[in-house]
């Protein structure tokens, strides 16, 4: 699978098919502060991806 991290960092991991929640919490992120994207589209957290997945993780500011 293929992530674009916040940093911009794109990296490569090889895993069992595994949820975004899953995938967040394995690189020790917090699901609040990020929005995961797979082909331009925003996705849940319950979304199951594989290794042929390809996203990007944006992170989230909040500001007011």
């Amino acid at each position: 699978m293929k992530i674009k991290l916040p940093s911009g960092i794109t990296e490569q991991i090889c895993s069992e098919p595994i949820s975004v929640e899953g995938l967040l919490r394995q690189l020790g992120i917090s699901q609040s502060e990020v929005l995961v994207v797979m082909n331009g589209e925003v996705i849940p957290e319950d979304r199951v991806l594989d290794n042929g997945a390809e996203i990007r993780i944006i992170h989230v500011v909040f500001g007011g």
